[in-house]
């Protein structure tokens, strides 16, 4: 687990299971034709016990406005050191352009880091050329390689 990181803005922090409501939220302006998304408090709590998760959230004023979901997977090519997947990052709409998704995605690569992290990669729908532009703003390379996912239900 991560210790609350505070700043000017608000504090990042990692997920607790009463934000089941404000992630479900956030992920429905992320995904908002898919009709299945369930936030479980029991799932988050789950998820906050792992030591190679790290579901993060900005809080200002006690309103969760943005989350970024870190993992942190063994590797065998690079000795002991793990590579990270972020994924699902979503700031609220009405926050937008402040700033606070890349402190953030910093802190999630900042963790990442803190563990040995040796990358880290991450994956964004193909039509969202706003998130790729953000995305490629804090140094991500979205041109060197391509993303293949298969559904398994």
């Amino acid at each position: 687990m991560t210790s609350p990181i505070l700043n000017q803005f608000g504090a990042i922090r990692e997920a607790l299971p009463q934000d089941a409501g404000a992630l479900e939220a956030l992920y429905r302006q992320l995904l908002p034709d898919h009709s299945d998304i369930r936030v479980s408090p029991d799932r988050l709590s789950a998820i906050r016990t792992n030591p190679d998760s790290f579901l993060l959230v900005y809080e200002i004023q006690g309103e969760i406005v943005a989350t970024v979901h870190l993992h942190l997977c063994m590797d065998a090519l690079c000795s002991d050191r793990p590579f990270a997947v972020i994924e699902r990052v979503v700031t609220a709409s009405h926050v937008r352009g402040q700033g606070l998704g890349a402190i953030l995605m910093r802190h999630a690569e900042e963790t990442a880091k803190s563990r040995g992290a040796i990358k880290v990669m991450l994956s964004s729908n193909a039509r969202r050329a706003d998130a790729h532009r953000f995305y490629e703003h804090l140094g991500y390379d979205g041109g060197g390689s391509r993303l293949f996912k298969k559904y398994l239900d």
